[in-house]
């Protein structure tokens, strides 16, 4: 069986001879070129099943940080040939052709208010929603058209068998359930949905970025086949997932963070780990992964003992 099919069987609910293996660390905003190498490295060295490409080089949206709201009202969609939008598609063509068809693939799209987040910061983009609810609402809807503009080129040009679509911003106290739902829910389901009409094997990734449980709740229906989230920061188990997320492929189950087992920790740490989560959650439909993205120092060949764990189990 190799490395795809067993990804594909998974999905499928059918048995597997081990489970399926994600995980994704940052790269850094590299040249185009640099980008492909060290997916395309760290995935050879790993040995993983799925190959989750990172977008950090389009991490922010293309536009002048200091807008004023009168500015952002004016803005417009950059449309699918900008090389923001463009860039994203060929970039997942690149890694996808020279894998030729080895491995399960996604993309990473964040949601649109995590990347006005990213774009203008924690502070601003909060002072811009709270101060300017208009401009931040016609920012939120620039930034959805652009971004499912880049999920169908991920899927329909570049290749990706699915994408990955990180969720931020329902931390316990930034936002009350009926601001959420008016001003943050729509575009972010949107973008969903757009994943959704053209591919039936995406992951929901619950982020836990800031070390804050989330509103769980709030996410709980969005309609994806394969999720994520931050087992320590929400203290919900992968076993407990089992119930919270019926007829979903669980993926995850090692903490991500600096100094952690998977980080630092020697093989018999990382295998007895590894048995643990498999006993916990069960072997079927289960990829192991982590919360997050690893440490950018993360030692590619703790991942293959984690894969060999699963092999011998």
């Amino acid at each position: 069986m190799n490395r795809r099919e067993r990804v594909l069987r998974t999905l499928e609910g059918q048995k597997t001879d081990r489970p399926p293996v994600c995980f994704w660390r940052h790269f850094g905003p590299v040249s185009p070129a640099e980008t492909v190498r060290m997916h395309l490295d760290f995935f050879s060295a790993a040995g993983m099943d799925i190959l989750k490409m990172m977008c950090d080089e389009f991490f922010t949206y293309p536009m002048d940080v200091n807008s004023s709201p009168d500015e952002i009202m004016a803005m417009r969609p950059l449309g699918p040939r900008h090389p923001y939008v463009r860039g994203q598609a060929e970039r997942a063509a690149q890694i996808n052709e020279a894998l030729r068809g080895e491995a399960f693939t996604l993309y990473n799209a964040f949601s649109p208010y995590a990347t006005l987040k990213h774009t203008l910061g924690d502070g601003p983009s909060m002072a811009l929603i709270r101060e300017h609810e208009a401009a931040a609402l016609h920012l939120l809807e620039i930034i959805c058209e652009d971004t499912c503009s880049i999920v169908e080129g991920v899927l329909t040009q570049g290749g990706a068998d699915g994408m990955m679509l990180p969720l931020q911003g329902a931390e316990l106290g930034r936002f009350t359930a009926e601001e959420y739902a008016r001003l943050i829910a729509p575009t972010e389901k949107r973008v969903i949905d757009c994943a959704a009409g053209l591919s039936d094997r995406n992951l929901l990734h619950i982020c836990g970025w800031d070390n804050i449980p989330n509103h769980l709740e709030w996410w709980d229906q969005y309609p994806t086949r394969m999720v994520n989230w931050d087992v320590h920061i929400e203290g919900v188990t992968l076993a407990d997932g089992r119930t919270r997320f019926p007829g979903r492929v669980l993926m995850g189950g090692f903490n991500n963070r600096e100094g952690e087992i998977l980080h630092t920790g020697s093989r018999e740490a990382i295998e007895a780990e590894t048995r643990r989560i498999v006993r916990e959650s069960g072997p079927d439909g289960l990829i192991l992964g982590a919360d997050c993205s690893l440490p950018m120092d993360i030692d590619p060949k703790h991942i293959r003992w984690v894969i060999e764990t699963l092999e011998n189990l």
